[in-house]
């Protein structure tokens, strides 16, 4: 999807050298989505700081996004370490179809997730709610099913235990948390649907209470994936003490097909201008700079962001 505008159309008429600009795709999920936002704000700020032009793309998501980066007809996209991991390697959601022309060009900000319960529940771990209404199939967010299939594993459990209930995506589990029809949901802290449900009827996190190796057998269903604290903070609900929660990074994905020199100036123009992208996505607020390469053990890094890498330290060979 990359295309060659002309900058200035006068020159033609007048015989001098047009002004060319190469403009790049970034596939993302729908509108009014926190990926949409981090790639607006990806979009504005490598446009503004570089020669080429760039544009966020809304899509249907990840596993419709990532066959077109693999494949060379999008450029860019914004995904999450864990699901690079997957489609490189054929596993998780993308099950059998393994994308090896996909590669990180970036590590973005951090996300958080877990059960999450009405705030009057008496449920105060996982394990708690044996026997209880929980989601744990997502028919249209196949990844979703898996993150919390990877956090119960830490806790050395698995969705056998629940009253299985089956839902399209985490914004319907939400719903139906509010609604009192499930007595939890999967869900990030920063979400908007979250704070609906807090504003409603109020809802707390549950937190990771972690089985020794429990991290490790998480890691083996999510690979890129970890525990840290959450600790509580302005924007966040339900976080009213430091829990342990289920974390990865956002990512900025792209095709092997896109030049170096493309990527390296891309990278260097997100790592300089942090302000920039926190003005326009508040996502990035909270983000360092000096995070936006983290080694991943199964997806490899293009070689124009590494390039760049070096050329800031954060990579030695």
């Amino acid at each position: 999807m990359r295309m060659t505008s002309i900058v200035c159309a006068a020159a033609l008429m007048c015989g001098a050298a047009p002004a060319l600009a190469e403009q790049f795709s970034i596939g993302t999920l729908p509108q009014g989505s926190s990926g949409y936002v981090i790639a607006a704000a990806i979009a504005s700020t490598a446009s503004d700081h570089t020669d080429n032009d760039f544009i966020a793309v809304a899509t249907g998501g990840a596993n419709l996004v990532l066959p077109q980066v693999n494949s060379g007809e999008m450029d860019f996209a914004t995904s999450n370490m864990i699901e690079a991991s997957y489609a490189v390697t054929g596993t998780g959601n993308f099950e059998g179809m393994p994308l090896p022309e996909l590669r990180i060009a970036a590590v973005l900000p951090r996300y958080q997730v877990g059960l999450l319960v009405r705030r009057d529940s008496d449920f105060k771990t996982a394990a708690d709610l044996a026997g209880r209404p929980v989601p744990t199939q997502y028919s249209a967010m196949k990844m979703i099913e898996l993150m919390q299939d990877a956090t119960l594993a830490a806790e050395g459990l698995d969705s056998s235990r629940f009253e299985a209930t089956a839902v399209p995506n985490f914004a319907k589990a939400v719903e139906l948390l509010a609604a009192g029809r499930v007595d939890a949901a999967y869900a990030a802290a920063t979400s908007a649907q979250v704070r609906e449900a807090d504003a409603s009827v109020g809802v707390r996190f549950l937190g990771v209470n972690a089985v020794p190796g429990g991290e490790e057998k998480m890691q083996e269903i999510a690979p890129g994936s970890y525990l840290d604290t959450m600790e509580p903070g302005p924007g966040l609900v339900g976080v009213d003490k430091p829990l342990t929660m289920f974390s990865y990074e956002y990512a900025l994905l792209v095709g092997a097909h896109v030049p170096d020199q493309v990527v390296h100036d891309m990278v260097k123009a997100l790592y300089e201008n942090r302000q920039q992208l926190a003005d326009t996505s508040p996502h990035f607020k909270e983000w360092d700079p000096a995070k936006i390469y983290r080694p991943s053990k199964k997806a490899k890094y293009h070689p124009g962001a590494e390039a760049f890498f070096r050329e800031a330290g954060l990579l030695k060979d």
